[in-house]
């Protein structure tokens, strides 16, 4: 598989079949049903843009029949249709997101990073994107033309740290609905900061926070969405659960000894997976409903500096992995 992906958090998805990393200014992708044995060459098609901008994270969304692959970069967001063949909609950076968070001198170049979808309890869906600012901004899908429309609309200041990654009950369901949802979006900093939003519409004002919890200094890597829990998992090697409404800490598990690169949720089944910079992926079932925190995979690569997996499958019960400046792809078989 070449070309690599690049070393960031959360650097595989899965999108209508294919699976869809970043490298560096491009997109790549590759079908599962090309992956035919072990060993044998995956081909692999790299998305050319006029943006050729520098990839922060890449997160496929999808909604009813549709899904997107959004591209969040130094230069704002880009929105594929999920072939990744047509470049839907481009969001340049808002001014605002440029600036630092109030009484802060910059630390950095601005960018874009982190993308969940969501639907507001006015029925209306959206993309929610963060920027290295700590500002999180929504972008409307107009349903009828299947088109994002309007520019980005602002949350309230909240966080005061590059935003890391962002969440919601919808895009962990993988755009299936189901009675459990709501209307909550998640958004996670570099400090460790974690708030939850409920989204009453996608106009100004629209989004009201609900709780949050303080900056513990370790960064969310990736959040996800089950039930009432929120999943975070941190830098330090950390799986924690805390109440979607209450924003308290419900569990802690210690699932890697180093730092956690990339974690994904299981569309359908309280599980997630994890990899870590001690090279290894982990298969967790949460303990959400009764249920007690369970290993049900570990599995080592060995020399390898882990930066995506995901669920993926006909059922999404199998797992892939990646690895920086690695030319291979590692698929987990669930039988």
């Amino acid at each position: 598989m070449k070309p690599s992906p690049s070393l960031i958090y959360n650097n595989l998805a899965s999108c209508a079949g294919s699976l869809l990393y970043a490298h560096i200014r491009q997109a790549c992708t590759f079908a599962l049903s090309g992956m035919s044995s072990s060993g044998a060459p995956v081909a692999v098609r790299k998305v050319e843009s006029q943006h050729s901008d520098v990839i922060h994270s890449i997160v496929v969304c999808h909604h009813n029949a549709a899904a997107f692959a959004v591209l969040a970069t130094e230069a704002g967001v880009q929105i594929w249709d999920k072939s990744v063949t047509h470049l839907l909609h481009v969001a340049p950076l808002p001014p605002a997101a440029a600036a630092g968070a109030p009484g802060l001198a910059p630390r950095h170049g601005a960018f874009a990073r982190g993308a969940a979808i969501n639907v507001a309890a006015d029925g209306t869906p959206h993309i929610a994107f963060g920027t290295s600012a700590g500002a999180v901004f929504l972008l409307e899908l107009n349903e009828a033309e299947g088109k994002f429309r309007g520019l980005p609309v602002p949350l309230p200041p909240h966080h005061t740290s590059p935003i890391t990654a962002i969440g919601s009950p919808y895009q962990s369901r993988q755009g299936k609905w189901s009675e459990d949802l709501g209307c909550y979006l998640v958004t996670c900093d570099e400090d460790g900061g974690v708030a939850v939003w409920e989204a009453g519409n996608t106009g100004p004002g629209g989004c009201q926070l609900v709780t949050s919890v303080a900056p513990t200094g370790v960064p969310v890597v990736s959040v996800a969405v089950r039930r009432d829990i929120v999943v975070a998992a941190r830098l330090d090697g950390a799986v924690q659960l805390y109440g979607l409404r209450d924003g308290k800490l419900r569990a802690d598990l210690g699932a890697h000894s180093r730092f956690i690169s990339a974690m994904d949720i299981h569309p359908t089944k309280d599980i997630i997976a994890t990899v870590s910079e001690d090279c290894s992926l982990g298969v967790w079932a949460l303990p959400i409903g009764g249920a007690k925190a369970d290993c049900l995979l570990s599995v080592c690569w060995m020399h390898a500096a882990l930066t995506g997996v995901a669920f993926c499958g006909a059922a999404g019960d199998d797992v892939a992995v990646v690895a920086y400046d690695t030319d291979e792809v590692h698929v987990y078989k669930y039988t």
